[in-house]
């Protein structure tokens, strides 16, 4: 499951995003004999502060995290072993998980993927073109879950039991910050409908993996995002996200032709997926308004203006999913 959304970070949340003024200085003080423009900050990413600016003409993103974190070393890491394996990441250039360091503050440069995110490509694709692009993103998956696992330093659950655990005592714990009342309902059905250690297809999983951090060029795959959360698990976690976010935010045809190509691309009959898009159904829908809440109390305007553009229709979704699956009703989520 979602390690960064279901868990509270151990590192202190970030209180205001970085300011561009201070990312300016800092790329100068980096750069000092390089052309620094077209700086601007984008409101993507939950805690970190993330900026594009071009050097020398060349583009660029800067990713600046709350605070100094053994996760981002994890991160860079990982990203440049998938890249050496032809995974399509983004190119980290340089970073410095410090304070020690001309822009004053943790960083990572790497290289800026060209095109938009999966949903917006779709958007302006006909069906055919979609229907590539997702079995191209199902083939990318795929080699994802068949990287050699051995040497990564990212955390490992041996069995399907630790990793389903991990996954409802976390969901327990955002339950109780949000004060919900009736989340043993919820728990009940998890317990007693969890997958058996038999179906455990433990492999390396991006356990983020949905339409939005998922690059776009024309109409070819550019490249896949954010990888602070990559663990080795249950593959059939990834294909529950992007299936259900595809579907929560208004996109059932994606998400079932995406399921589809990843079963023929794999040969996994994904016989468990309803219960791990369930699970994760229940999760987000008690995480969207924490997260929006932390957003609005560190300062983070356009993250939250954007999450609440989305609320409304992903909370409808969200527990219609959860019903259909469940038969849990929306008074019952309170």
């Amino acid at each position: 499951m979602n390690r960064k959304s279901m868990v509270i970070m151990n590192e202190k949340p970030i209180r205001y995003s970085i300011p561009v003024t201070f990312a300016e200085k800092g790329l100068e003080n980096l750069y000092p004999n390089s052309l620094i423009t077209d700086l601007n900050q984008i409101p993507t990413g939950f805690a970190n502060s993330i900026f594009t600016f071009k050097k020398d003409e060349v583009a660029l993103v800067l990713r600046m995290p709350p605070t100094v974190t053994q996760s981002l070393i994890r991160e860079i890491e990982l990203m440049k072993s998938l890249y050496h394996e032809g995974i399509p990441v983004p190119h980290v250039l340089e970073y410095d998980p410090t304070y020690e360091n001309p822009l004053g503050h943790p960083f990572m440069i790497m290289e800026r993927l060209e095109g938009t995110n999966l949903l917006e490509a779709a958007g302006n694709l006909n069906k055919t073109q979609t229907g590539n692009l997702l079995r191209d993103t199902a083939r990318t998956l795929y080699r994802i879950h068949r990287v050699n696992t051995t040497n990564l330093k990212v955390m490992k659950f041996t069995t399907l039991k630790s990793f389903i655990d991990s996954g409802i005592s976390n969901i327990r714990r955002f339950a109780a910050f949000s004060h919900m009342r009736n989340f043993e309902k919820f728990e009940n059905w998890m317990q007693k409908n969890r997958p058996s250690e038999t179906t455990y297809n433990k492999a390396l999983i991006h356990n983020d993996f949905h339409p939005f951090n998922i690059m776009v060029s024309g109409e070819s795959l550019s490249g896949i995002l954010d990888w602070v959360d990559a663990i080795v698990g249950e593959v059939q976690v990834d294909v529950a996200l992007f299936s259900l976010l595809a579907e929560a935010a208004g996109y059932p045809e994606l998400a079932r032709t995406f399921v589809s190509a990843y079963q023929q691309v794999s040969g996994l009959p994904l016989r468990e997926i309803d219960f791990y898009v369930t699970a994760l159904a229940i999760q987000k829908l008690i995480q969207i308004p924490l997260q929006k809440k932390q957003m609005e109390d560190t300062g983070q305007r356009e993250k939250a203006e954007l999450l609440s553009s989305l609320q409304s229709r992903l909370e409808k979704n969200l527990m219609r999913i959860i019903k259909e699956n469940t038969g849990l009703y929306l008074h019952d989520f309170q």
